[in-house]
Protein backbone atom coordinates (compact mmCIF):
# COMPACT_ATOMS: atom_id res chain seq x y z
CA UNK A 1 0.00 0.00 0.00
CA UNK A 2 2.83 2.78 0.58
CA UNK A 3 3.98 2.01 -2.98
CA UNK A 4 0.93 2.69 -4.44
CA UNK A 5 0.53 5.93 -2.46
CA UNK A 6 3.97 7.10 -3.47
CA UNK A 7 3.18 6.22 -7.20
CA UNK A 8 -0.15 8.63 -7.02
CA UNK A 9 2.00 10.53 -4.94
CA UNK A 10 4.66 11.21 -7.96
CA UNK A 11 1.83 11.55 -10.63
CA UNK A 12 0.91 14.20 -8.97
CA UNK A 13 3.52 15.60 -8.93
CA UNK A 14 4.60 15.55 -12.10
CA UNK A 15 0.80 16.40 -13.26
CA UNK A 16 0.62 19.66 -11.15
CA UNK A 17 4.36 20.22 -12.76
CA UNK A 18 3.40 20.43 -16.26
CA UNK A 19 -0.05 22.14 -15.78
CA UNK A 20 1.96 25.46 -15.46
CA UNK A 21 3.42 25.03 -18.42
CA UNK A 22 0.38 24.62 -20.54
CA UNK A 23 -0.68 28.63 -19.14
CA UNK A 24 2.51 30.19 -20.33
CA UNK A 25 1.94 29.90 -23.78
CA UNK A 26 1.98 33.14 -25.64
CA UNK A 27 -1.58 34.10 -27.75
CA UNK A 28 -1.22 36.21 -30.98
CA UNK A 29 -3.47 39.25 -30.86
CA UNK A 30 -6.31 38.86 -32.71
CA UNK A 31 -6.26 39.78 -36.40
CA UNK A 32 -8.03 42.81 -37.58
CA UNK A 33 -10.12 42.44 -41.06
CA UNK A 34 -9.72 44.35 -43.92
CA UNK A 35 -12.19 47.08 -44.77
CA UNK A 36 -13.72 46.50 -47.75
CA UNK A 37 -15.83 49.34 -47.75
CA UNK A 38 -17.11 50.93 -51.01
CA UNK A 39 -17.74 55.05 -51.27
CA UNK A 40 -19.96 56.07 -53.30
CA UNK A 41 -19.67 59.43 -54.06
CA UNK A 42 -23.08 61.83 -53.27
CA UNK A 43 -24.73 59.15 -50.71
CA UNK A 44 -27.25 59.75 -49.16
CA UNK A 45 -26.25 59.13 -45.37
CA UNK A 46 -28.56 58.79 -42.35
CA UNK A 47 -28.51 61.53 -39.91
CA UNK A 48 -26.15 61.37 -37.02
CA UNK A 49 -28.38 61.99 -34.31
CA UNK A 50 -31.04 59.72 -35.86
CA UNK A 51 -32.98 57.64 -32.92
CA UNK A 52 -36.38 56.65 -32.51
CA UNK A 53 -36.85 58.21 -29.14
CA UNK A 54 -36.69 61.74 -30.64
CA UNK A 55 -40.07 63.21 -31.99
CA UNK A 56 -40.21 62.70 -35.64
CA UNK A 57 -41.57 65.90 -37.85
CA UNK A 58 -45.10 65.39 -39.19
CA UNK A 59 -45.28 62.35 -37.68
CA UNK A 60 -48.30 61.29 -34.98
CA UNK A 61 -46.56 57.21 -34.52
CA UNK A 62 -43.56 56.35 -35.48
CA UNK A 63 -42.17 52.59 -35.08
CA UNK A 64 -38.84 50.96 -36.55
CA UNK A 65 -40.52 47.50 -35.99
CA UNK A 66 -39.30 47.24 -32.51
CA UNK A 67 -39.96 50.49 -31.01
CA UNK A 68 -43.66 51.81 -31.24
CA UNK A 69 -43.59 55.88 -30.04
CA UNK A 70 -46.42 58.23 -29.65
CA UNK A 71 -45.61 61.86 -30.03
CA UNK A 72 -45.49 63.79 -26.63
CA UNK A 73 -48.36 66.16 -25.73
CA UNK A 74 -47.61 70.11 -25.68
CA UNK A 75 -43.47 69.03 -25.99
CA UNK A 76 -42.92 66.45 -23.69
CA UNK A 77 -41.10 63.67 -25.33
CA UNK A 78 -42.49 60.91 -26.33
CA UNK A 79 -43.87 57.54 -25.21
CA UNK A 80 -42.17 54.61 -26.36
CA UNK A 81 -42.48 51.06 -26.02
CA UNK A 82 -39.75 48.79 -24.68
CA UNK A 83 -37.64 46.86 -27.07
CA UNK A 84 -37.45 43.16 -27.71
CA UNK A 85 -34.45 41.39 -26.76
CA UNK A 86 -33.87 39.48 -30.19
CA UNK A 87 -35.25 42.72 -32.01
CA UNK A 88 -33.51 43.59 -34.93
CA UNK A 89 -34.29 47.65 -35.72
CA UNK A 90 -35.03 48.67 -39.08
CA UNK A 91 -35.56 52.11 -40.77
CA UNK A 92 -37.86 54.57 -38.83
CA UNK A 93 -41.31 54.75 -40.65
CA UNK A 94 -43.78 56.68 -39.86
CA UNK A 95 -47.69 55.01 -39.13
CA UNK A 96 -49.82 57.88 -37.73
CA UNK A 97 -49.96 61.66 -39.29
CA UNK A 98 -50.58 64.66 -37.63
CA UNK A 99 -54.14 65.45 -36.96
CA UNK A 100 -55.15 68.20 -40.10
CA UNK A 101 -55.59 71.71 -38.18
CA UNK A 102 -58.71 73.61 -39.01
CA UNK A 103 -58.64 76.81 -41.77
CA UNK A 104 -59.17 79.59 -39.73
CA UNK A 105 -60.33 82.61 -42.02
Amino acid sequence: MPRFRFVIAIAAGVLTATAGVAAEIDVPPPIKPKSHAVTVPNAVTAPKNTSVYVNQPNCMRWTDECVNCTRGVDGKPPTCSNIGFACQPKDIRCIGDLPNKPETK
